[in-house]
C-alpha cells in the first residue's frame, strides 16, 4: 500500500477515535510542513488535515471553518464553547502539527480527556513519521 494514502487512513482513523472518545462533534488531526530555522519550527503550509465531524453539526454550523482547527490562534475566533488541542511533536521536541477538538456547547475535558489528547498526540506522531 502507498504510504500516503497508509498515513492518511490512520490519521482519518485516530481523528475518529478521537471525536469518539472525547464525545464531540468535531475533531481534527494536522500535520504542518515546516521549516527548521535554528530550533525555531515555522509553519510554512498544512500538508495534511485528517477530520471528523458530525454531520449535522457542521450543517447547523455553516460559518465554523473546521480547517481552522489545526492553529489554535484561528481557532479562537472560531467562538465554540469547547476548543482543545495539543501539539503533535517530533523525536526533536519540534512541533509537527496539533491534535484538536471543537463543541458548540462550552464544557471542560478535565484531565481524562487532555490525557485522550495527548495520548492521540503521540500516536499520531509515530504515524506521520514511520
Amino acid at each position: 500500500m502507498n504510504r500516503v494514502i497508509s498515513v492518511e487512513r490512520d490519521l482519518d482513523l485516530l481523528a475518529n477515535l478521537a471525536a469518539r472518545l472525547l464525545e464531540t462533534p468535531v475533531a481534527t488531526i494536522t500535520l504542518y510542513d515546516s521549516d527548521d530555522d535554528g530550533g525555531i519550527d515555522m509553519v510554512d503550509t498544512i500538508s495534511h488535515a485528517a477530520t471528523c465531524c458530525d454531520e449535522s453539526w457542521a450543517a447547523s454550523h455553516p460559518g465554523i471553518d473546521i480547517k481552522q482547527l489545526g492553529s489554535p490562534r484561528n481557532a479562537m475566533t472560531q467562538h465554540l464553547g469547547l476548543y482543545a488541542s495539543v501539539p503533535i511533536r517530533n523525536g526533536n521536541g519540534g512541533t509537527i502539527g496539533m491534535v484538536a477538538c471543537a463543541d458548540d456547547e462550552a464544557k471542560d475535558l478535565g484531565e481524562e480527556g487532555l490525557a485522550t489528547l495527548k495520548h492521540i498526540a503521540a500516536i499520531a506522531s509515530a504515524v506521520a513519521q514511520a
